[in-house]
Protein backbone atom coordinates (compact mmCIF):
# COMPACT_ATOMS: atom_id res chain seq x y z
CA UNK A 1 0.00 0.00 0.00
CA UNK A 2 1.33 3.44 -0.91
CA UNK A 3 1.75 5.83 1.70
CA UNK A 4 1.42 9.67 0.84
CA UNK A 5 1.56 12.50 3.14
CA UNK A 6 -1.37 14.95 2.66
CA UNK A 7 -0.15 18.20 1.76
CA UNK A 8 3.45 17.17 3.44
CA UNK A 9 4.13 16.62 6.78
CA UNK A 10 2.35 20.20 7.87
CA UNK A 11 1.54 19.36 12.05
CA UNK A 12 4.11 21.54 12.78
CA UNK A 13 5.10 23.43 9.46
CA UNK A 14 2.30 25.37 6.49
CA UNK A 15 1.09 23.08 4.10
CA UNK A 16 1.94 22.63 0.79
CA UNK A 17 5.69 24.04 1.24
CA UNK A 18 8.75 22.89 0.77
CA UNK A 19 9.56 22.24 4.32
CA UNK A 20 6.18 20.08 4.50
CA UNK A 21 7.51 17.92 1.70
CA UNK A 22 10.93 17.51 2.48
CA UNK A 23 9.75 16.34 6.29
CA UNK A 24 7.05 13.72 4.92
CA UNK A 25 10.14 12.09 3.00
CA UNK A 26 12.57 12.51 5.81
CA UNK A 27 10.09 10.70 7.98
CA UNK A 28 10.02 8.11 5.15
CA UNK A 29 6.83 8.83 3.42
CA UNK A 30 6.38 7.10 -0.65
CA UNK A 31 4.95 10.20 -1.94
CA UNK A 32 3.01 13.51 -1.50
CA UNK A 33 -0.49 14.39 -2.29
CA UNK A 34 -0.60 18.29 -3.25
CA UNK A 35 -2.73 21.13 -4.28
CA UNK A 36 -2.59 22.78 -7.87
CA UNK A 37 -3.77 25.82 -8.55
CA UNK A 38 -3.76 29.30 -10.44
CA UNK A 39 -2.51 32.59 -9.55
CA UNK A 40 -3.72 36.18 -11.31
CA UNK A 41 0.30 35.86 -12.65
CA UNK A 42 -0.26 32.46 -14.44
CA UNK A 43 2.01 30.30 -12.21
CA UNK A 44 0.68 27.06 -11.06
CA UNK A 45 0.76 27.41 -7.29
CA UNK A 46 0.60 24.51 -4.61
CA UNK A 47 -1.91 25.73 -2.05
CA UNK A 48 -5.30 23.76 -1.16
CA UNK A 49 -7.83 27.02 -0.47
CA UNK A 50 -9.56 28.86 -2.91
CA UNK A 51 -9.71 31.95 -0.67
CA UNK A 52 -6.56 33.40 1.20
CA UNK A 53 -6.56 34.08 4.84
CA UNK A 54 -6.82 38.08 4.08
CA UNK A 55 -10.73 37.55 2.54
CA UNK A 56 -9.38 37.35 -1.16
CA UNK A 57 -9.46 34.51 -3.96
CA UNK A 58 -6.50 32.93 -4.27
CA UNK A 59 -6.69 33.32 -8.46
CA UNK A 60 -7.06 37.03 -7.95
CA UNK A 61 -3.18 37.86 -6.22
CA UNK A 62 0.15 37.15 -7.97
CA UNK A 63 2.27 34.57 -6.24
CA UNK A 64 4.30 37.10 -4.39
CA UNK A 65 0.79 38.92 -3.35
CA UNK A 66 0.12 35.39 -1.74
CA UNK A 67 3.21 34.66 -0.35
CA UNK A 68 3.11 38.18 1.44
CA UNK A 69 -0.49 37.25 2.53
CA UNK A 70 0.14 34.28 4.02
CA UNK A 71 4.03 34.57 5.09
CA UNK A 72 5.60 31.83 3.57
CA UNK A 73 7.32 30.61 0.24
CA UNK A 74 4.58 29.64 -2.01
CA UNK A 75 6.52 27.01 -4.43
CA UNK A 76 5.21 26.11 -8.02
CA UNK A 77 4.79 22.62 -9.29
CA UNK A 78 7.89 22.54 -11.42
CA UNK A 79 9.69 23.50 -8.52
CA UNK A 80 8.49 20.69 -5.83
CA UNK A 81 8.65 18.00 -8.77
CA UNK A 82 12.19 19.39 -9.74
CA UNK A 83 13.18 18.94 -5.72
CA UNK A 84 11.99 15.40 -4.80
CA UNK A 85 12.15 13.57 -7.85
CA UNK A 86 11.99 10.01 -6.17
CA UNK A 87 8.32 10.76 -4.53
CA UNK A 88 5.07 9.50 -5.83
CA UNK A 89 3.45 12.90 -6.35
CA UNK A 90 -0.44 12.63 -6.38
CA UNK A 91 -1.03 16.13 -8.36
CA UNK A 92 -4.90 17.30 -7.48
CA UNK A 93 -5.76 20.38 -10.24
CA UNK A 94 -8.16 21.96 -7.80
CA UNK A 95 -9.42 24.01 -11.24
CA UNK A 96 -10.34 24.33 -14.57
CA UNK A 97 -7.87 26.91 -14.99
CA UNK A 98 -5.04 25.47 -14.17
CA UNK A 99 -5.70 22.42 -16.27
CA UNK A 100 -3.93 23.33 -19.54
CA UNK A 101 -0.97 24.90 -18.06
CA UNK A 102 -0.64 21.37 -15.62
CA UNK A 103 -1.05 19.41 -18.68
CA UNK A 104 2.58 21.20 -20.30
CA UNK A 105 4.19 21.20 -17.39
CA UNK A 106 3.47 17.82 -16.43
CA UNK A 107 4.37 16.81 -20.23
CA UNK A 108 7.93 17.42 -19.28
CA UNK A 109 8.01 15.39 -16.06
CA UNK A 110 5.66 12.36 -17.32
CA UNK A 111 8.64 10.20 -18.48
CA UNK A 112 11.07 10.23 -15.30
CA UNK A 113 8.59 10.89 -12.53
CA UNK A 114 5.64 9.03 -10.57
CA UNK A 115 2.80 10.79 -11.32
CA UNK A 116 -1.06 10.49 -10.50
CA UNK A 117 -3.30 13.18 -11.67
CA UNK A 118 -6.61 13.57 -9.67
CA UNK A 119 -9.35 15.75 -9.71
CA UNK A 120 -13.15 15.87 -8.21
CA UNK A 121 -13.72 17.47 -11.62
CA UNK A 122 -13.86 14.16 -13.61
CA UNK A 123 -13.57 16.39 -16.62
CA UNK A 124 -10.29 17.67 -16.03
CA UNK A 125 -8.79 14.03 -15.36
CA UNK A 126 -10.54 12.94 -18.66
CA UNK A 127 -8.38 14.94 -20.38
CA UNK A 128 -5.49 14.72 -18.64
CA UNK A 129 -5.66 10.74 -19.24
CA UNK A 130 -6.31 11.44 -22.76
CA UNK A 131 -3.05 13.90 -23.38
CA UNK A 132 -0.47 12.48 -20.40
CA UNK A 133 1.06 9.13 -20.28
CA UNK A 134 0.66 9.06 -16.90
CA UNK A 135 -1.86 7.44 -14.56
CA UNK A 136 -5.01 9.22 -13.35
CA UNK A 137 -7.64 9.20 -10.95
CA UNK A 138 -11.34 10.07 -10.13
CA UNK A 139 -11.39 11.98 -6.52
CA UNK A 140 -15.33 11.39 -4.91
CA UNK A 141 -16.60 12.47 -1.63
CA UNK A 142 -19.82 10.87 -2.09
CA UNK A 143 -20.68 7.50 -2.32
CA UNK A 144 -21.90 6.72 -5.86
CA UNK A 145 -25.57 4.46 -6.23
CA UNK A 146 -23.86 1.97 -8.92
CA UNK A 147 -19.42 2.08 -9.75
CA UNK A 148 -20.25 1.88 -13.42
CA UNK A 149 -21.35 5.58 -13.36
CA UNK A 150 -17.94 6.06 -12.76
CA UNK A 151 -16.69 3.47 -14.35
CA UNK A 152 -18.39 4.57 -18.16
CA UNK A 153 -16.82 7.72 -18.29
CA UNK A 154 -13.42 6.03 -17.64
CA UNK A 155 -13.41 2.94 -19.80
CA UNK A 156 -12.59 4.76 -22.73
CA UNK A 157 -9.40 5.92 -21.08
CA UNK A 158 -6.81 3.25 -20.28
CA UNK A 159 -4.43 5.67 -17.98
CA UNK A 160 -7.70 6.97 -15.59
CA UNK A 161 -8.19 3.37 -13.64
CA UNK A 162 -8.31 5.43 -9.72
CA UNK A 163 -10.37 6.00 -7.72
CA UNK A 164 -9.45 8.43 -4.77
CA UNK A 165 -12.45 7.82 -1.39
CA UNK A 166 -13.31 9.97 1.22
CA UNK A 167 -12.49 7.86 4.49
CA UNK A 168 -16.25 9.12 5.29
CA UNK A 169 -17.71 7.71 2.42
CA UNK A 170 -15.54 4.08 2.34
CA UNK A 171 -18.14 1.17 1.49
CA UNK A 172 -16.13 -1.89 1.40
CA UNK A 173 -18.38 -3.85 -1.55
CA UNK A 174 -17.82 -0.44 -3.59
CA UNK A 175 -13.89 -0.98 -3.12
CA UNK A 176 -14.35 -4.20 -3.98
CA UNK A 177 -16.59 -4.26 -7.37
CA UNK A 178 -13.99 -1.36 -8.43
CA UNK A 179 -11.26 -3.62 -7.92
CA UNK A 180 -13.22 -6.39 -9.57
CA UNK A 181 -13.76 -4.11 -12.96
CA UNK A 182 -9.71 -2.98 -13.25
CA UNK A 183 -10.00 0.27 -10.53
CA UNK A 184 -7.65 0.84 -7.94
CA UNK A 185 -8.57 2.35 -5.14
CA UNK A 186 -6.77 5.17 -2.61
CA UNK A 187 -8.52 6.38 0.39
CA UNK A 188 -7.93 9.96 2.00
CA UNK A 189 -8.93 11.35 5.04
CA UNK A 190 -8.50 9.19 8.45
CA UNK A 191 -7.78 10.82 11.62
CA UNK A 192 -7.85 8.01 14.16
CA UNK A 193 -5.73 5.16 15.09
CA UNK A 194 -8.34 3.17 14.79
CA UNK A 195 -9.97 4.77 11.22
CA UNK A 196 -6.02 4.18 10.05
CA UNK A 197 -5.84 0.33 11.27
CA UNK A 198 -9.20 -0.50 9.35
CA UNK A 199 -7.43 1.30 5.92
CA UNK A 200 -4.97 -1.53 6.16
CA UNK A 201 -7.29 -4.47 6.22
CA UNK A 202 -9.37 -2.58 2.79
CA UNK A 203 -6.90 -3.86 0.35
CA UNK A 204 -6.09 -0.35 -0.93
CA UNK A 205 -3.65 0.70 -3.04
CA UNK A 206 -2.87 3.81 -1.62
CA UNK A 207 -3.45 5.93 1.49
CA UNK A 208 -3.32 9.68 1.82
CA UNK A 209 -2.81 10.90 5.70
CA UNK A 210 -2.35 13.61 7.69
CA UNK A 211 -1.34 11.74 10.92
CA UNK A 212 2.18 9.94 10.46
CA UNK A 213 1.86 8.92 13.59
CA UNK A 214 -0.61 6.24 12.33
CA UNK A 215 1.13 4.99 9.87
CA UNK A 216 3.83 2.59 9.37
CA UNK A 217 7.05 4.43 7.91
CA UNK A 218 10.46 2.76 7.53
CA UNK A 219 12.29 6.41 8.52
CA UNK A 220 10.79 5.42 12.07
CA UNK A 221 12.42 1.90 12.63
CA UNK A 222 8.95 0.25 11.22
CA UNK A 223 8.09 -1.80 8.62
CA UNK A 224 6.50 -0.09 5.75
CA UNK A 225 3.52 -1.29 4.72
CA UNK A 226 4.27 -2.56 1.15
CA UNK A 227 1.25 -4.46 -0.85
CA UNK A 228 0.18 -3.96 -4.41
Amino acid sequence: MHLLAHRGHHQTLPENTMEAFSSAMALGFEGIETDVRISRDQQLILFHNRVASNGCAVAELTRSELEVVTGFHVPTLEEALDAFPTALWNIEIKVAAAQASSIRVLKRYQHNRRLLITSFRHDIVLACAHELSTDCGMLIAHRPVSINSLAHAALPEPRLRTIVWDFEIVDVQQLEMANAIGFKNIVYGPHTASEHELCTHLGLHGLITDHPEFVELPHRGLHSLTKH
